[in-house]
């Protein structure tokens, strides 16, 4: 059975539409989260939003689905993984736990910094949605 992260590649890589760039960075999103679980630098209140953030990737139907949008689908995905990495840069002080479990073809500051940005231009209106899709009413703090 393939790992989700290669199923994700697979279904991002022919992509060639809108917003190409920062979703062909999903697969390492999702690499990051599920790594940051083994890590012990993480701090305990993070586990949960960590956890929650791999499960909303896997999630069949969530706020903008991939089932109806396409790759184009994953950029909630994204956009949550982002969130969840600058509470942690924020609960940990740098970016270093980040950067050691971050894979990515792009330095990771930066791109989280374009993705939070981004977000209206990226979610419109969805931004709620999400965060209570999710539970993490109290991610509304990284606003």
């Amino acid at each position: 059975m393939d790992r989700f992260d290669n199923i994700l590649q697979e279904e991002i890589e022919g992509y060639d539409g809108e917003l190409k760039d920062l979703l062909s960075q999903a697969p390492a999103f999702y690499r990051m989260m599920t790594r940051l679980l083994g890590d012990s630098q993480l701090p305990r209140s993070m586990w949960q939003m960590v956890i929650a953030s791999i499960a909303y990737f896997i999630l069949p139907t969530d706020v903008i689905p991939e089932e109806t949008q396409g790759p184009r689908g994953y950029i909630d995905d994204v956009f949550l993984c982002a969130m969840v990495a600058d509470r942690i840069r924020q609960e940990t002080g740098s970016w270093t736990i980040l950067e050691n479990n971050w894979d990515g073809s792009v330095p990771l500051g930066p791109l989280v910094e374009e993705i939070l940005s981004r977000e209206l231009e990226l979610l419109g209106q969805s931004r709620e949605d999400l965060l209570q899709y999710v539970g993490f009413d109290e991610l509304e703090s990284l606003k």
